[in-house]
């Protein structure tokens, strides 16, 4: 069986890496955070929207029956 020190130990060490990679994490999203909102950035400008070009050439006509069979 595994003695009572090595236990406490082993727990320890997870305890204190478990709270040194918390600690880091909340280190680097306030450092995200922090830097996102300290640069004065204006959103994007979204240009209005076209309007529908309109096709200058009419549609051709469909040939009647009586054309093109002479």
């Amino acid at each position: 069986m595994v003695d009572g020190w090595l236990t406490a130990v082993v727990l320890i060490f997870g305890i204190a890496v478990a709270l040194i990679g918390v600690f880091a994490y909340l280190r680097m999203f306030n450092r995200n955070e922090t830097h996102h909102s300290s640069v004065d950035v204006p959103p994007p400008a979204i240009p209005p929207k076209a309007a529908p070009v309109k096709d200058e050439v009419p549609p051709a006509k469909p040939p009647q029956e009586n054309e093109g069979t002479g």
